[in-house]
């Protein structure tokens, strides 16, 4: 026979949403630390204007395909 799957309780629910929340906070802990990081060793080395300069070029768009395309 088939069994009814049974359904979070809101209890159950409250839980994974506070862990869901408590994971979200620690990765934004994280990924804050690693750019904190990063911008403390750009500034120890003093190449930080390089390094925006570099990101700049990085960033520029590609648009060499200016082909229009085929109206349907």
């Amino acid at each position: 026979m088939i069994q009814k799957t049974k359904k979070p309780t809101l209890k159950e629910l409250i839980r994974v949403i506070t862990m869901l929340t408590m994971k979200i906070e620690q990765l934004e802990l994280h990924v804050f630390k690693g750019d904190q990081a990063l911008d403390e060793y750009i500034k120890m080395k003093d190449d930080k204007d390089d390094f925006i300069e570099y990101l700049q070029k990085k960033a520029e768009p590609n648009d060499k395909d200016t082909e229009k395309a085929e109206d349907k």
